[in-house]
């Protein structure tokens, strides 16, 4: 059974643990990427070289990778690319290619973070509030019923590029000038968490969830965190689970704000942190394995995991010669 990571880029670990799951069964990891200096490439089994998302060659070419090394299964690591994944499903299951991955609507739902919020909303699932509109805020602002500091942002952006913290008027007008889809929130972060979770592709169970409280970030993504359990969060995970449609690997960004509890961003993917959870032992590989192969994971029950053990990342370097 050989699987397909598009998108691999820097994120090496996650091929390594995916790599060293399906190669027990002698099976294959196939990378792919636009960028010939794509790190995470060269620690598949093998690679190719792919045209970019945008390409309308790119459809064409993962369907020609899969067909090449008879692929089972599909992981995509970066947002733009899951969209395009789930709204081609059918051809996939045509060529007997699974997508882990969830459907395309709740995709959908996460990559606008407008639309997360009102997702959420409605489905009472406590969520950090999200404006628009700045004539909306600031009629919220002379009402007393939302104050300083505000997050100005792209409501598609990631990796933490274009956020802006403004404390009055002023700037909260000109930072919202600077661009277009930007939208407006609450600074709402006493502490914050991430929770990676998977959900069984055939049972739509929780099988697993790891805490962790960010204590540092490097471009968008968790560069130092600590493992905390958490039952405030772990019920509120299931909630959300329990309300839609998400499945495989999904990374929950959470807020704790005066006591309360909120979800401010859903990945329907691997998140950077989760080398944490493989570590501490929550083997999401061992998920997908089971389920590309036809057999359901165990629901979740408690915790896998050890309390206060430290993650840090640290830069490593790779060498090929051209």
């Amino acid at each position: 059974m050989n699987v397909l990571v598009c998108s691999a880029g820097r994120r090496v670990k996650v091929v390594q643990y995916l790599r060293q799951n399906i190669n027990k069964s002698g099976g294959k990891v196939i990378t792919v990427d636009c960028n010939v200096n794509a790190p995470a490439l060269y620690f598949g089994d093998e690679f190719d070289i792919i045209p970019q998302i945008d390409n309308e060659e790119y459809l064409a070419s993962i369907i020609a990778v899969c067909k090449k090394y008879k692929i089972k299964g599909i992981l995509s690591l970066i947002d733009p690319e899951l969209e395009m994944l789930a709204k081609n499903k059918k051809i996939f299951d045509e060529i007997g290619v699974t997508l882990v991955l969830s459907p395309l609507d709740v995709i959908q739902y996460c990559y606008d973070k407008q639309e997360t919020y009102n997702y959420l909303t409605t489905l009472g699932i406590p969520a950090i509030p999200t404006f628009s509109s700045l004539k909306t805020v600031t009629s919220l602002i002379e009402r007393k019923e939302l104050s300083f500091p505000l997050v100005v942002k792209p409501g598609k952006g990631s990796a933490s590029i274009g956020i802006n913290i403004v404390n009055n008027k002023i700037a909260l007008k000109n930072a919202f000038s600077e661009g277009d889809d930007l939208i407006i929130q609450p600074f709402y972060k006493d502490l914050e968490f991430g929770i990676d979770v998977y959900v069984d592709l055939i049972s739509g169970d929780l099988v697993d969830m790891f805490i962790k409280e960010k204590v540092k970030m490097r471009s968008g993504e968790t560069d130092k965190a600590i493992s905390v359990h958490n039952i405030e969060i772990e019920t509120l995970v299931k909630k959300f689970i329990s309300r839609t449609g998400f499945v495989g690997p999904i990374d929950i960004d959470c807020f704790k704000y005066k006591g309360n509890y909120y979800i401010s961003e859903i990945n329907p993917r691997f998140g950077g942190g989760y080398p944490h959870a493989q570590e501490m032992g929550c083997d999401f590989m061992d998920y997908i394995n089971n389920n590309l192969i036809g057999k359901e994971n165990k629901p979740y029950t408690n915790y896998r995991y050890e309390e206060d053990f430290v993650m840090m990342k640290y830069d490593d370097v790779f060498l090929y010669k051209k």
